[in-house]
């Protein structure tokens, strides 16, 4: 495995885990899941859930069901004037609640 541009040691098992989701020999969910196992979540605790990205667009027809990617949540649900709305009216302007 080529040495990766990353600040984790090589040969730690996130390093390790990073390269074998990297070779494809994990898939995205079970990297996901991995990641929130380091940071201390865990399924049937409500307080330290997994977080997951939304990331399908249910509202699309079967075959073309991923999100836009580039676009925000809060703006695909809500739209630019709720955005607007929200940003300009808020306490703290630089965080849009969800």
């Amino acid at each position: 495995v080529t040495r990766l541009p990353c600040v984790l040691p090589p040969g730690s098992s996130r390093y390790q885990l990073l390269c074998r989701w990297i070779e494809g020999g994990v898939s995205n969910f079970e990297y996901l899941m991995a990641l929130n196992r380091l940071a201390g979540r865990r399924y049937g605790d409500a307080a330290f859930h997994p977080i997951l990205p939304w990331v399908t667009d249910l509202n699309s027809p079967p075959g073309h069901s991923w999100r836009d990617m580039t676009t925000t949540k809060f703006r695909m649900t809500r739209g630019d004037v709720q955005l607007d709305l929200t940003f300009d009216n808020a306490a703290n302007p630089h965080h849009v609640t969800e």
